[in-house]
């Protein structure tokens, strides 16, 4: 059996991943070292590219080109020019540890070019990936305001968006489990498919966008379809009222029950992981519980009020890392509290009578 590869992830590195993550820092904590560290630069590159769409005072069109630059990291790339580039949006970023990654973005390129040609290349095309679905951003919300907030046009368009965020991230960190811990084992054609990993990922995004909705209106960005919006009476200028919650609960619990949809995928996903390969399976079972939790608090919250922002406590947070270990050895524990979860998400939102 081929000896795995051991990719250390720095100290550096693993003080500005706790800066700008809340929780899925305790997911790179517990992968196995063969994918602890691309799958870490995978993430700063993407909470890089966020951090600059949403800096203030720099011009759409310089963010635009710096979403170029980073879409093309591969061979031939220049860390020293992508550093730079990402220095110049210092000045219109506040949060410390978002300053603290910009900074730090020579040494995450420099990384990223010393990783095997396979993972370099899938690298790209997740950082292609999200590129795209900054653009769209860039784009679709050029203009707005938090009197006058965009919106999306369709249910398609948030599909699209999603996709390229949460969903090509998840094809990223499923291809990459694949073939650093599977591909040396002939019983792999019962572990997770990368189009899983992206129905996964695309869930977790649909959930942010939810939680984070009275933060995202207040930049001008409405992510509900107009055409959802239209249905319930509403516009998107209409979101700034709280008042509006009641007419938007609806649409608010379509989406919830997409992402549960999606997330449901996650039963037959986790079971496949071998029961061996702990840390794979925290890592995953962590995001799904959260996510799920996450869901719950949108499900009871005004999330137009910005003083009411959705989000699960430290001490739920706790409580399930605390509760794992049984996770991690049994498949039916797992798919237990899952539905727990599933089931108590779908009471709360029956009362509009959507139901994934």
């Amino acid at each position: 059996m081929p000896q795995k590869r051991q990719d250390p992830l720095p100290g550096d590195l693993t003080a500005t991943l706790k800066a700008v993550s809340r929780t899925i820092y305790f997911s790179f904590k517990v992968l196995p070292p063969d994918i602890r560290l691309p799958m870490a630069l995978a993430y700063l590159l993407c909470r890089a590219m966020d951090t600059i769409v949403d800096s203030s005072g720099a011009d759409p069109g310089e963010k635009k080109k710096f979403l170029d630059l980073l879409a093309g990291i591969g061979p031939g790339f220049d860390p020293a020019a992508g550093a730079a580039a990402a220095a110049a949006f210092l000045p219109g970023v506040k949060h410390k540890g978002e300053r603290a990654l910009l900074g730090s973005m020579g040494d995450v390129f420099a990384r990223a070019l010393s990783l095997e040609e396979a993972d370099l290349a899938d690298l790209g095309k997740v950082a292609a990936g999200v590129a795209s679905g900054m653009r769209m951003d860039l784009a679709l919300f050029d203009g707005g305001s938090a009197r006058a907030p965009r919106a999306l046009p369709d249910d398609d368009a948030l599909l699209r968006y999603c996709d390229f965020i949460g969903g090509k991230p998840g094809v990223f960190w499923t291809a990459l489990y694949m073939r650093r811990l599977r591909a040396a084992f002939p019983e792999t054609s019962g572990l997770p498919s990368e189009a899983d990993g992206g129905m996964i990922g695309s869930a977790l995004q649909v959930t942010n966008i939810l939680k984070d909705a009275a933060a995202d209106l207040a930049l001008g960005r409405c992510y509900f379809p107009a055409a959802d919006l239209a249905s319930r009476g509403l516009s998107p200028a209409d979101l700034g009222d709280p008042e509006a919650m009641r007419r938007l609960r609806p649409v608010v619990d379509k989406w919830i029950a997409w992402a549960v949809d999606q997330l449901d995928i996650c039963e037959a996903f986790v079971s496949s992981i071998p029961k061996s390969e702990l840390g794979m399976r925290a890592a995953v079972i962590w995001p799904v519980y959260w996510a799920m939790d996450t869901l719950l608090e949108v499900s009871k919250s005004n999330i137009l009020d910005p003083h009411a922002r959705p989000r699960i406590s430290k001490r739920r947070v706790y409580s399930t890392i605390a509760s794992t270990p049984p996770l991690l050895l049994s498949n039916t524990a797992f798919t237990r509290g899952y539905r727990f979860r599933r089931e108590t998400l779908i009471v709360s939102i029956s009362g509009t009578g959507v139901q994934p």
